[in-house]
């Protein structure tokens, strides 16, 4: 299998994000715009996310990282939800060029609860991908916290 091309993401995505009601926020439709550039110095990806939510404006900062060898992903993110996480995790693919990030956060805390997210991010083409999230709040079961579809400008 061919490695994934780490450049990807490079760009600016626009998305659409339908959330339930959680201890992140209130239900309803998150939308907006990341863009993605490489850092020459350190060869991570930093995103700037800006949008619109169920709440106002929404701003967020995420820097994304690679380990080829591993063939691990680590994106860290600040701003969205007003929580800082990383979700790490895993990445395969076929020879298709199809590749999915299987990752998952460690517990973190919102409003007194305790949040864990894990999802996969389907790199489905060039010009789109699609990001699966599921919710545990408290050490309940994993329900859908929506599937977010991006769309490369």
């Amino acid at each position: 299998m061919p490695p994934p091309n780490p450049d990807y993401f490079i760009g600016a995505w626009s998305f659409e994000w339908n959330v339930p009601e959680s201890p992140l926020g209130p239900p309803g439709k998150l939308k907006g715009t990341e863009v993605f550039r490489k850092d020459a110095k350190s060869g991570a990806y930093e995103s700037e996310i800006v949008g619109e939510g169920p709440e106002g404006s929404i701003k967020g900062h995420a820097t994304t990282r690679y380990n080829e060898k591993d063939k691990v992903v680590t994106r860290s993110e600040t701003g969205l939800f007003g929580v800082s996480l990383t979700k790490v995790g895993p990445i395969g693919g076929d020879l298709g060029g199809y590749y999915t990030i299987f990752w998952e956060t460690a517990p973190f805390k919102r409003e007194g609860k305790t949040i864990k997210l894990k999802g996969k991010t389907l790199m489905l083409s060039p010009a789109n991908y699609r990001v699966q999230v599921q919710i545990s709040v408290d050490g309940g079961p994993f329900t859908n916290f929506g599937n977010p579809w991006f769309h490369k400008d």
